[in-house]
Parts: structure tokens; C-alpha cells; sequence
């Protein structure tokens, strides 16, 4: 699914961005990218492809940033595809007391 406009290491910001232009979600955000890493990093099935423990691939570091090979991040989407609400986009409802 990559293609060679793609570079071969994304940041998180970056992951979020190519996320959206894959069409794997109607949008994101580098925040929402993280929370799903940490919520997936303890699962067995479907368990987020990058980090320390063991059937992970390492993240490569610049400086302060954390970099995912794009290849495997775009292959992980295709075989576990976000799920959830979205964006909230209703109104407000006041609260009952």
C-alpha cells in the first residue's frame, strides 16, 4: 500500500496526515494516533506493531521523536482498521440532576 511519494520512517504527526490521505480515517490527529498505540500495546490480537516488547519492531529515534516504518504502520491499518466514534459533532446536552 505504500507508495514512493512515501517516505520510509513517519513521525506521529506525519502517521496521522498519511492516515487520512490512505483513507483510512476520515481524520486524525498525532494525539489520537498515540492513544491508540497505548490502548493496542497490551492486546495479543491485533497488539500495536511498535515498541520494546517482544514481536515488536523497535521505534527509530531523532532526537525527541519516535519514528514508524511507514510500510508496516500502513500494513498494521489494512489488517486492524481504527474503530470508535470520531469527532464528536453533536451539540451539548445539559446535564440531568
Amino acid at each position: 500500500m505504500t507508495t514512493s511519494k512515501d517516505p520510509d520512517y513517519v513521525s506521529f504527526t506525519d502517521a496521522a496526515k498519511l492516515l487520512v490521505r490512505h483513507g483510512f480515517v476520515g481524520s486524525m490527529t498525532s494525539q489520537g494516533l498515540r492513544y491508540i498505540a497505548r490502548s493496542r500495546g497490551s492486546r495479543d490480537e491485533g497488539r500495536w506493531p511498535f515498541g520494546d516488547k517482544p514481536g515488536q519492531e523497535r521505534y527509530l529515534t531523532a532526537g525527541n521523536t519516535r519514528l514508524m516504518r511507514t510500510a508496516l504502520l500502513l500494513e498494521y491499518f489494512e489488517k486492524h482498521p481504527p474503530t470508535g466514534r470520531g469527532p464528536d459533532r453533536s451539540s451539548r446536552r445539559p446535564r440531568r440532576s
